[in-house]
C-alpha cells in the first residue's frame, strides 16, 4: 500500500485530538439503543452496546431489513443492513443528541407505519 499514511492520519487524528468526542459517540450510540429497546416490536441487546454503534433487529416487525432502512432513509435517517433483518446505526462527529432524538423519533414512526400499514408502502 503505497499512500498508508493517508489512510492513517484520520486515526492519527482520532486518537490524538477526538477521544473526548469519542466518549460523547458511545454515550450517544447507548442513548439511542436504549431508546429503540423501548420501541414494540424491535430487539437490542444492549450488553453489545459498547462503542459508537446501535445495532438492533426488526424481525418481529414482518418487514426485511432492506424494507425498513429505505424507510428509515425516507425519515431523514441513514442507516445500514447488516444481515437478515438487522440493523446498524452509527453516531459519530457531527451527530448531536438533538439528532438521536430525532432518528429515535423516526424510528417510532417508522415502526408505527408498519404496524397501522400492515407494510411500508
Amino acid at each position: 500500500m503505497r499512500q498508508a499514511g493517508v489512510i492513517a492520519a484520520p486515526g492519527i487524528v482520532a486518537l490524538e485530538r477526538m477521544v473526548d468526542r469519542l466518549e460523547e459517540d458511545h454515550r450517544n450510540a447507548r442513548f439511542l439503543a436504549e431508546g429503540i429497546a423501548k420501541i414494540d416490536g424491535l430487539k437490542v441487546d444492549l450488553e453489545r452496546v459498547q462503542t459508537n454503534m446501535a445495532l438492533f433487529d426488526v424481525g418481529n416487525l414482518g418487514v426485511g431489513d432492506a424494507r425498513f432502512v429505505s424507510a428509515l432513509k425516507d425519515e431523514g435517517v441513514l442507516a445500514g443492513a447488516i444481515g437478515r433483518n438487522r440493523i446498524r446505526l452509527v453516531t459519530h462527529r457531527g451527530i448531536e443528541r438533538e439528532h438521536v432524538e430525532k432518528a429515535l423519533s423516526a424510528i417510532e414512526n417508522v415502526v408505527l407505519d408498519i404496524r397501522v400499514d400492515g407494510m411500508l408502502s
